[in-house]
Parts: structure tokens; C-alpha cells; sequence
């Protein structure tokens, strides 16, 4: 019984931590500057 409970308390810290660091991911892609569409229309040859 205890055994299990350590296995659920586990995949409960895999969950968070998988939570957070894909959270951290979209914040770094959000801080990347991207090209607004006035920039893109410029940019066309």
C-alpha cells in the first residue's frame, strides 16, 4: 500500500515538473522577438 502511494506522489512531481517546464518553454518562445505582419509585408520583394 505504501508503495503505491510513493509511486502516485511521484507521477504527481513528474506531472508538475513536465507542467512547468514546457510553461518555461512558451515563455522563452514569447520573449523571442517575432516579425509583426507590417514588418512581413515590407520584407516581400
Amino acid at each position: 500500500m505504501s508503495l503505491i502511494k510513493v509511486g502516485i506522489i511521484v507521477e504527481i512531481f513528474l506531472f508538475v515538473g513536465v507542467f512547468l517546464w514546457v510553461s518555461k518553454l512558451n515563455r522563452k518562445q514569447a520573449r523571442q522577438p517575432s516579425l509583426s505582419k507590417k514588418i512581413i509585408k515590407n520584407l516581400k520583394f
